[in-house]
């Protein structure tokens, strides 16, 4: 699987589980410190085996205590790692992935973005790795979570409904309102009952009324029922939102849903 080193015999390497860690590495794509360290029971063991590893370029290391596995044929070269499993597994599969990276997963996204989003119950740095950022976004509920399979692995990224409204949230996660809107096209059929059992868990009265307009924006091109959008319309609140967050200028109110747009709203979704 991968070549011995001069100075070390195979008993040695048994011993101190070096092909294990390799093996088992190589099935899941990558491997944790303490994966190695449950192979040989030895901290200063599982960290030896995964320096001479990584030394010969059987394993790169893609942030403290995680290792991506190189297949034996690309040792000692440029190997290009999934970003999505590598975020799971660097996350240890505890949240989701999400906003763009979530319609890139659903297939939606316009264009593939050089950030991953992650969606995680506890405060984590983000970190690159080749040309990557990865960006965990710390979420103080968590629900609407799926899996889906990359492969033979599978990993969690938010379901369609759940990223619908995570992305009227947070358009600046999701490559900004043209792209939202532009990738929403492709989500012609969400479940009704989800969307709203969602929105009770999010408790934002304003999202009842951004996601409505939203709604009967796309409703030409998503299957939306007079049900769905009557039940947002009896949430609407007294007092108006901004479909953009931190855009408070040069509003346009939508009295219907009293969300207030950008004026040029129709001129930016025009070409999107």
């Amino acid at each position: 699987m991968f070549e011995d080193e001069p100075n070390i015999t195979t008993d040695e390497q048994k011993r101190c589980g070096q092909r294990e860690i390799y093996l088992t590495a190589l099935r899941q794509q990558y491997i944790t410190v303490n994966d190695a360290l449950n192979i040989t029971g030895k901290e200063s063991a599982a960290r030896m085996a995964l320096w001479r590893l990584t030394a010969k370029g059987n394993l790169i290391r893609v942030r403290e205590g995680l290792y991506a596995a190189v297949p034996p044929e690309r040792a000692g070269s440029y190997y290009e790692f999934d970003r999505y499993l590598l975020f799971d597994k660097a996350m240890d599969r505890t949240g989701a992935l999400a906003f763009h990276s979530a319609l890139e997963l659903h297939g939606a996204a316009n264009s593939q973005f050089t950030t991953v989003y992650y969606l995680s119950p506890k405060r984590s740095k983000p970190f690159e790795f080749q040309g990557i950022l990865y960006r965990p976004v710390l979420a103080s509920k968590l629900f609407g979570i799926a899996t889906q399979y990359r492969g033979d692995h599978l990993m969690t990224v938010t379901d369609r409904e759940r990223t619908f409204l995570d992305c009227i949230r947070r358009p600046d996660l999701c490559g900004g309102l043209e792209e939202y809107l532009k990738s929403m096209e492709s989500f012609a059929l969400l479940d009704p009952k989800k969307l709203m059992d969602y929105l009770v868990l999010f408790d934002e009265k304003g999202l009842y009324q951004k996601a409505g307009f939203v709604l009967s924006h796309l409703r030409n091109k998503v299957r939306v029922s007079d049900g769905l959008l009557e039940s947002l319309k009896a949430n609407v609140g007294p007092h108006p939102c901004y479909l953009v967050p931190g855009k408070k200028r040069n509003g346009r109110l939508v009295k219907e849903w009293n969300v207030l747009i950008p004026r040029n709203f129709e001129e930016m979704v025009r070409f999107a």
